[in-house]
């Protein structure tokens, strides 16, 4: 009776496990307790500040840099796992694409192309300007590919 609820309780510890690692390394962890993904969003304002806010919306995350991404759109469907993901930002910023990374042009304009898995995938862009500050976007994309 004792060798099934050790089954059990390993099996348990062995998912808590998996699921700590994939954490890791899909969100990022700096081994002092600081989370390094991108800071989260703050709107540009007109008025005087004192420093960088942050505010949450939507999907996006800002800290003065604008992102906007152009293609693929939030929820579309893709016949493809290679996507080139194109959208604009502040001239020169360092831009990632999930496990990719690129520079925009001198206009801002940045195109990086990543590899996909059939089915549901999260694309999580972020851009940083020379100045540390941060902008990320997440969008999520289904691919349905007929091989």
């Amino acid at each position: 009776m004792k060798k099934p609820v050790a089954y059990i309780i390993v099996g348990i510890l062995a998912i808590a496990v998996l699921v700590l690692v994939y954490l890791f390394l899909t969100k990022g962890y700096s081994g002092n307790g600081v989370n390094i993904a991108p800071i989260l969003p703050s709107p540009v304002s007109s008025g005087t500040s004192t420093g960088a806010s942050s505010q949450e919306i939507g999907n996006v995350a800002s800290t003065n840099v604008p992102l906007t991404i152009t293609s693929p759109k939030d929820g579309s469907t893709l016949g493809s796992t290679d996507v080139t993901v194109t959208g604009k930002t502040v001239p020169d910023a360092d831009v990632f694409v999930n496990d990719q990374s690129g520079k925009a042009d001198t206009n801002g304009n940045f195109s990086i192309n990543v590899a996909l898995d059939e089915g549901q995938n999260q694309i999580v862009v972020s851009a940083n300007d020379a100045n540390g500050n941060a902008a990320e976007q997440d969008l999520t994309v289904t691919v349905v590919s007929f091989q």
